[in-house]
């Protein structure tokens, strides 16, 4: 009797999950094409369906389609306001529109939600950084580098407005962790280079 039961439910869920479930395959054997026209499917079946709102999201956002992955967000926050990644993920969407205002607001949201988030910060910082507000922007690199110190990102912008600053010295450090980071091989090879070595 409680097999017949399990087996049921399990029937239904697959039932009414079917679009998501295909989607997820299509996403893991990298036919993402597929998995969009099914989690459009989903959606339509589903409206409060969170889970394949967030995929088309990041589905969009990939493809570069920004006013729908803007709208795929906003129909998630709708349902779920509280969405950290929803949340951060839209305020980059803004961030790429040059909708900065937007983007710090909802950069601001995705903060209190989760104020650990070293990404959210670091897009904080470059939103400042582009507006020529060097002091803020200064001050969310240092926030993103607490969370986590290995931001390349993060160390290469603290470069550029020491650099605008004509503090040489400190931008230097910053650029020398940035290629440490990013390319461990990159201050041997260069220096190697200025020295006559090769390898």
């Amino acid at each position: 009797m409680l097999l017949c039961f399990l087996l049921t439910v399990t029937l239904l869920y697959t039932f009414n999950n079917r679009h998501t479930l295909s989607a997820v395959f299509f996403q893991t054997v990298s036919l993402e094409d597929s998995a969009l026209k099914e989690f459009l499917k989903a959606v339509r079946s589903n409206p409060k369906d969170v889970y394949s709102y967030y995929q088309l999201g990041l589905i969009y956002k990939g493809k570069k389609d920004f006013d729908m992955a803007e709208d795929a967000y906003k129909k998630l926050l709708r349902i779920f306001p509280e969405h950290p990644d929803a949340n951060y993920d839209l305020g980059y969407v803004y961030r790429e529109k040059k909708q900065y205002e937007k983007a710090i607001t909802q950069y601001k949201k995705a903060l209190k939600i989760d104020p650990d988030n070293a990404y959210a910060h670091y897009d904080l910082g470059y939103i400042y950084r582009s507006s020529g507000k060097y002091k803020k922007a200064l001050d969310e690199y240092e926030k993103a580098l607490k969370i986590d110190p290995e931001h390349p990102y993060a160390h290469y912008d603290m470069g550029l407005i020491y650099e605008e600053w004509g503090m040489k010295d400190k931008a230097e450090d910053k650029f020398r962790i940035y290629h440490k980071i990013t390319d461990p091989g990159f201050i041997e090879n260069f220096f190697n280079k200025l020295s006559g070595k090769s390898h």
